[in-house]
């Protein structure tokens, strides 16, 4: 299994905007693909260093392969989207993660 994470800083006035964006759009969008078997959201709750919120946004793949056709094809859409949508009010970074059994 490999997780496809996007952590998201953002302004704690848009908390309730983002999350209803991210779950109504953002999850269907990347689901709708077919690249992911599951999606999932949580909060951190030790924040210490940041001004905001943060978020990770956790979608989960069967290969890398799938998460990287999804970067190339797929994702630059979804990302204009939510820039357009919450531009100078979040930001973001994304880590691949693989699975140990």
């Amino acid at each position: 299994m490999v997780l496809y994470n996007i952590t998201f800083n953002i302004e704690p006035e848009i908390k309730e905007e983002w999350i209803n964006w991210i779950k109504k759009e953002y999850f269907k969008y990347a689901m709708d693909t077919g690249m992911f078997v599951d999606v999932k959201m949580y909060r951190l709750l030790n924040e210490t260093e940041n001004q905001g919120l943060t978020y990770s946004v956790q979608l989960f793949a069967d290969s890398l392969a799938k998460v990287n056709n999804y970067l190339e094809i797929f994702a630059p859409e979804i990302v204009e989207r939510h820039n357009q949508e919450f531009k100078y009010k979040h930001v973001s970074f994304m880590t691949i993660l693989e699975s140990i059994e």
